[in-house]
This record gives C-alpha cells, structure tokens and sequence, in this order.
C-alpha cells in the first residue's frame, strides 16, 4: 500500500496533522516511536482542555481520537531511513513502508546542563518553560541553570516575571561586562562557578559550587540544548535555518517538494504543546490544499 502521507512523530503535532489527514479521506500512517522529550513532566499546562493532564494523557487521548477513522494507522516503531523516489520508502527497525508524502513531527532532541543530581529533579521541580510551569513555580525562590551566553538575558527575563526572587548560575561560563550591567541593573545575583552537584531532600533543593558556597532554592529552571530529530532524514537533503530548525513556508512545505514539517523543529519561538497542535494543524491544511489542486483540472 502507497499511503498518501506517513507522518512521522507522535506528538501533538503529529497527531493533529493525522486527524486533520484522516478526515480528509486520506490514507494516513503515525509512526512513532514513544519516546517524547516531554516524557519526564508530571503535568502539562497552558493548553485548553488539556491543563495540568500528563503529557502521556493528551497522547493516549489523541491516538483514541485517531481510531474513529478507519484511514488513519498507528504503528509503534522507529524509523531509520527515508529513501526518496517516484514515493518515498520508509525504512524502520522493523519493518518498510511506501508514502506519496512525508510530514516530519519529530520533534527536538535535549540536553540538559550535565550536573550531577540535576536530571533527577528535571520535570518535577526544574523545568524549561515558564509558560508551562511558571504558575506552579511562582513567588518561589528559583536557580536559573544557562550555560549559553546567547539566551541569558531572555531567560532570566522572562522567569523574573514569575518570581522575584531569581539566582543564575552559568556553571563556569564567564559573562561579558555587558551582561553583568543588566544583572546588577535589575538586582540579580548570578555565580560564574563550575556547579559540583544539585543535592534534594523534600524540604529543599542546595546548589553545591566549586567554590564551597552553597545556595538554598525551591527549585528552578535549565535552558537545554535542543536540535531537531532529524537522523533520519539525510538523505532528503531539506534545508535548515539558523537556529538548526527545518526551513518550512507557511504552510509547512520544506525545501523538497514533497516533505513537510510541524511542531518543535520549525518553532522559532517557544517548544509548548498548544504551539505544535496548532502547527500540525495548519501543515496538514496545506498539504490538503495541494492534492485538491493537483485534482482538479
């Protein structure tokens, strides 16, 4: 069978581009392989309908939505290669499948600052957007973990809207004069130190520096580094941006003709949910669109 779309990832952007497909009387394949960024979030927030559920709740949500039609597929797996022709061969760790179209939903690989006793707290009282977990964390006394000069003054501005009670640590990182002014403008301590470890009981969260000194905070936020999940796809040769994400026009159509992305890899502008829904959404629209014309003559 030649799908009329396989799209790859499972997530919300996935997801919405499946169902927006499948109602289109496409015939639709989600591969996924069920192993989101998200993973380690107790809850999500900031989506309508969806606040404070898991984000394994709104996937196990989406893909009952997915079985109303008979359409769309749902297959478990990882893909390894796609292989353009006439179609598009898409080769997984168990199995391969032909499609006419092909929407990357991927999302981002992470990275968080390696310190140690860090991961454990991530997703439960260290996170990464203040959109999704600034209420939870508010009015608290908050760590700001930012190894890249780059986004620091965005960062700490935009958490000190929570919370004004704000510590930055570059774990190492030296900061330009320029940076230091506007920290010491708007009464932010920062530590340049290397960070030895994060020690947690249920009552308090120490940052440890190389230094001896100790910082008690209730927790706090990382800035990860995030590239798109994209191994898969050298041989398509679709163009990036700057910023590492896919090149996409309005409606999602990468630099080959017949590839698309949604979600977390084109996002110039915050990873959240209710964002890759919307995208899904709005990719699958178009590609809808141009089947409907190549049809009509």
């Amino acid at each position: 069978m030649v799908y009329d779309c396989i799209i790859i990832g499972g997530g919300p952007a996935g997801l919405n581009a499946a169902l927006v497909l499948g109602r289109a009387k496409l015939n639709v394949l989600l591969l996924d392989n069920e192993n989101p960024r998200n993973k380690v979030t107790g809850h999500s927030h900031g989506f309508i309908t969806n606040d404070h559920l898991s984000p394994k709740e709104i996937r196990e949500k989406g893909f009952k939505d997915l079985l109303r039609y008979p359409n769309i597929s749902k297959v478990t797996d990882r893909v390894m290669e796609i292989i353009p022709d006439e179609n598009f061969l898409v080769i997984t760790e168990k199995n391969q499948y032909e499609a006419n179209r092909i929407l990357i939903a991927s999302g981002m690989n992470e990275k968080i600052p390696d310190v140690d006793g860090l991961m454990k707290l991530y997703g439960k009282r260290f996170f990464n957007c203040p959109f999704c977990d600034g209420w939870e964390m508010k009015d608290k006394k908050l760590a700001i973990i930012v190894e890249n000069e780059d986004v620091i003054l965005h960062f700490v501005m935009m958490i000190s809207h929570w919370s004004d009670s704000i510590h930055l640590f570059t774990n190492g990182l030296i900061l330009d004069d320029s940076i230091k002014y506007k920290l010491d403008r708007n009464n932010i301590p920062y530590n340049e130190q290397p960070i030895l470890k994060v020690d947690s009981t249920n009552e308090m969260i120490k940052i440890c520096l190389s230094n001896n000194e100790e910082v008690i905070v209730d927790g706090g936020f990382v800035a990860p580094v995030l590239k798109p999940n994209l191994q898969f796809a050298n041989q398509l040769n679709i163009d990036t941006n700057e910023r590492g994400r896919i090149q996409v026009d309005d409606f999602g159509k990468t630099s080959h003709p017949k590839v698309y992305a949604a979600g977390d890899n084109i996002s110039n502008f915050g990873e959240q949910l209710v964002f890759s829904a919307s995208s899904g959404s709005k990719v699958a629209t178009g590609i809808v669109k141009e089947i409907a014309l190549d049809k009509f003559v």
